[in-house]
């Protein structure tokens, strides 16, 4: 077992990105491949204890920052800790890859270089959150901020088989996160849903809506949102943990108070692991070809630890995925699929193309002419040259493909509704075109400009 570490992703990263990938080559005896600039990784690893441990360093010359834009990222630095550290999973050369770099990134990367399995159209973050019984699974907790009932339906395929594989729940419930538990509550997008899981109850579990303060209860071992939900109310469960454990502290902080504490000190012990976020370490990133653990932004050494034992659970690649693909072939009826051809996938498309003709020494390639082009010279006027986009510009956006079989650069055809790339580290992936009926001659936009992807908070076109 071989994981791959992004060594330079996250807020404390290389320092506590080394640390933790020590203490998880010492407590578990895995072989850890530190991905990043191999002077500092080398640096830091000489301040370790390391004699007889499994751990080595990958050179990635380019690192991606916490606020960077995603899709910006994976164009433009083809040689970063995420993208080497990817390649390397799907290579073969590591069975697992871990960051706590931006999140965002990772995930847009690993959908084009590992790729989605079979029937999956979006990958989607399968974060615990503590319950009274246990544990719940939490899913999506940030990679989707914008998503159609499909997506939902298929989260709860991916997160019902997680549970059941992974972490020993026979039969998980399924539950919809909604303002309310009767029917009627929700909104069109979880009626949808609602309706499609439905339909698929002989394979899953599906007890319905769940409200806000179910997830804790344990009223369901799986709770379904979208990224953007599940995001808010995983941090808003972070920041409640913190702020109890601050006053717990500040009640034994006196006399009898430190008396008392002797008391229940093993119980308040259990209590604190359970609420502590870096003792889960990680999330899998459910529905790529490969695995992908996303760490938190502030991960300590302690959580990247945790994360790596994590991504070492063989049972996400042998039995998780081969089973989501089965449930999600069974049910296609239920689901109904959507076309290749248009909105994300159809971009997938060319930005994989720009991947593989991207150099890798990161040498810019060479520009070939048109015809019209080469005989501007003649008629004695300079020939106009090509717009260069520059990868540090703060309002660039990618350069284009060229055109098959012209050396002319040609704009993509990106729609602000199709993806749209926030400085928060994650990817808002929008595509109501698939959904709705293609619209009449008149009804369509003479001329539609591609968006620039740049850091910042962007909201989806609400037509």
């Amino acid at each position: 077992m071989r994981i791959a570490l992004d060594a330079m992703g996250g807020d404390l990263a290389p320092k506590a990105t080394v640390e933790g990938a020590v203490l998880a080559a010492s407590d578990f005896g895995i072989e850890i491949i530190l991905v990043g600039d191999r002077e500092l990784l080398t640096r830091e690893l000489a301040e370790h204890r390391i004699g007889g441990l499994k751990i080595t360093v990958e050179h990635a010359p380019e690192s991606v920052a916490m606020d960077a834009s995603p899709l910006e990222s994976v164009l433009e630095k083809p040689q970063s800790s995420i993208h080497v550290g990817l390649e390397m999973v799907k290579r073969g050369d590591a069975s697992a890859f871990v960051s706590a770099g931006n999140s965002g990134a990772v995930m847009a990367a690993a959908m084009m270089i590992l790729g989605t399995l079979s029937g999956v159209d979006r990958p989607a973050i399968a974060s615990l959150v503590p319950a009274s019984d246990g544990f719940a699974l939490l899913i999506d907790a940030g990679a989707n901020t914008d998503v159609r009932p499909l997506n939902l339906a298929q989260f709860a395929v991916m997160g019902s088989i997680y549970s059941r594989h992974v972490r020993g729940v026979p039969n998980p419930r399924i539950g919809i996160l909604a303002n309310g538990e009767e029917e009627s509550k929700g909104t069109d997008l979880t009626r949808a849903a609602a309706s499609m899981l439905g339909d698929m109850r002989e394979s899953i579990d599906y007890i319905g809506y769940v409200e806000g303060r179910d997830i804790n209860r344990g009223k369901a071992d799986v709770v379904v949102t979208d990224g953007f939900t599940g995001n808010v109310a995983l941090k808003t469960m972070e920041g409640f943990a913190s702020f109890l454990l601050g006053n717990l502290r500040d009640v034994f902080g006196t006399f009898f108070g430190r008396i008392a504490y002797l008391l229940v000190r093993k119980r308040l012990g259990g209590i604190r692991e359970r609420l502590d976020p870096s003792e889960y370490g990680g999330a899998p990133l459910l529905g790529l070809d490969g695995v992908t653990i996303i760490a938190h932004g502030s991960s300590n050494p302690r959580a990247i630890r945790n994360a790596i034992r994590a991504a070492a659970n063989e049972a996400l690649v042998e039995r998780v995925n081969a089973e989501i693909v089965e449930m999600l072939k069974r049910h296609v009826s239920a689901m109904p699929a959507k076309s290749t051809n248009k909105g994300f996938r159809a971009l997938l498309g060319r930005m994989r193309e720009r991947l593989h003709r991207h150099p890798r020494d990161g040498a810019a390639p060479q520009a070939q002419t048109t015809p019209a082009a080469a005989a501007a010279p003649a008629t004695g006027h300079a020939a106009t040259p090509p717009a260069v986009h520059a990868a540090n510009s703060e309002h660039a956006s990618p350069p284009a493909p060229s055109a098959p079989g012209t050396g002319e650069l040609v704009a993509p055809d990106l729609r602000s509704h199709e993806v749209i790339a926030s400085g928060n580290g994650f990817v808002v992936l929008g595509d109501a075109s698939h959904d709705e009926p293609p619209k009449s001659e008149e009804e369509k936009p003479a001329v539609e400009s591609p968006p620039h992807l740049e850091p910042g908070p962007h909201k989806p076109d609400p037509s």
